[in-house]
């Protein structure tokens, strides 16, 4: 009778280390868990600078290519009053 008391009070035991573990590994999961959100958080709030950026940025390019086209006409604009005054040698 005693050794069947002592097999259940070791495997009392065992239940109880397992389980202990099974929490420790759990907690260690859910961490991991909340880590890989926050990091999603963190990329996501990144694209939104980044397209954020990228939009500003497309704005300037089209800024400058409208500029650009303004001054190639006025080159152009100039090149015609200057050939007025061209003398024929």
């Amino acid at each position: 009778m005693v050794n069947v008391i002592e097999q259940i009070n070791k495997i009392v035991e065992e239940n109880a280390a397992a389980t202990k573990q099974m929490t420790d590994s759990s907690v260690h999961v859910l961490r991991s868990i909340e880590n890989v959100g926050s990091v999603a958080e963190e990329n996501s709030a990144s694209a939104q600078e980044v397209s954020a950026s990228t939009e500003e940025m497309s704005a300037q390019v089209e800024e400058v290519l409208a500029s650009a086209q303004s001054l190639t006409e006025m080159s152009e604009a100039m090149e015609r009053a200057v050939a007025v005054f061209k003398i024929d040698s």
